[in-house]
């Protein structure tokens, strides 16, 4: 069996991405927000995004007529769901690749945004970790190789990396995939675009893994041994180790494409 190269990778990421762009599939459930207050009001409504088909509120949650004959104009349902489900707000995080333009100004405009961000490491690889090692997080990874970045994450078990190209498909990633991690390229972006792609991510709350992609399902129909997994293993061999170079090497030896991969050298 042949391992696959660089170019079949972006391929297939880019398959996946365009897969996420069809319509929902009838009883899939739709991009979501979560609200945890007490009243939700006209002023709440309008700041939900374009992208919300549907608001999750608690027991305690009042909703004023005004609002209530909005949502219904914008043909956005209200699910009422447990106080913990419509609280549940995640933790989340960052990280910025080397080679990423502008670095500094991205960094500084996330900190200085509305919502907390961690930053979690320096590359998608200590991104996809941090994810893993906790329950309800997210993260965001700024990178100049969205395919390579997206592809090394999936591999650490438990991540469901996405990299969607606008907040629309942030929206419908988050949806279809339970992605709970989104790789972006910032080339050609503004700043502003990013915050708004990263605010549509962490919208609906924490992230939740979804059912079996093309259909229903829960962590029990999975092929997958593993929760998190959406799926149950690579579909290829496992890569080989570079010469040389320890599995348990500083920065991971899975980050060097070898040959067989189409690579030349550590991806950086």
């Amino acid at each position: 069996m042949t391992s696959p190269t660089i170019a079949q990778v972006d391929a297939a990421v880019r398959a996946v991405l365009a897969g996420i762009r069809r319509a929902p599939a009838p009883g899939r459930r739709r991009p979501a927000g979560a609200f945890a207050g007490r009243l939700l009001g006209e002023r709440q409504v309008e700041a939900i995004g374009p992208e919300v088909r549907e608001i999750r509120v608690g027991p305690a949650t009042v909703i004023t007529p005004i609002a209530r004959d909005l949502l219904k104009r914008r043909g956005i349902a209200v699910r009422l769901v447990s106080e913990p489900e419509a609280s549940r707000r995640g933790e989340w995080g960052f990280a910025i690749e080397p080679g990423v333009a502008h670095a500094d100004a991205i960094r500084r405009a996330i900190h200085s945004g509305p919502d907390a961000w961690a930053e979690v490491g320096g590359d998608a690889v200590e991104a996809a970790g941090w994810v893993s090692a906790g329950d309800d997080r997210g993260a965001v990874v700024l990178t100049p190789e969205a395919s390579v970045a997206c592809w090394v994450a999936s591999r650490v078990p438990g991540v469901r990396p996405a990299a969607p190209a606008d907040a629309d498909a942030v929206a419908r990633a988050v949806d279809r995939l339970g992605a709970n991690l989104i790789v972006i390229e910032p080339g050609g972006r503004s700043i502003p675009s990013l915050l708004h792609g990263m605010k549509v991510f962490r919208r609906g709350g924490a992230p939740e893994v979804p059912g079996r992609p093309g259909g229903e399902g829960d962590d029990e129909d999975r092929g997958g041994d593993r929760p998190g997994d959406v799926f149950p293993a690579a579909s290829f061999a496992a890569e080989p180790q570079a010469p040389g170079r320890r599995a348990d090497a500083p920065g991971g030896d899975h980050r060097w494409l070898a040959g067989a991969w189409g690579g030349a050298g550590r991806v950086r």
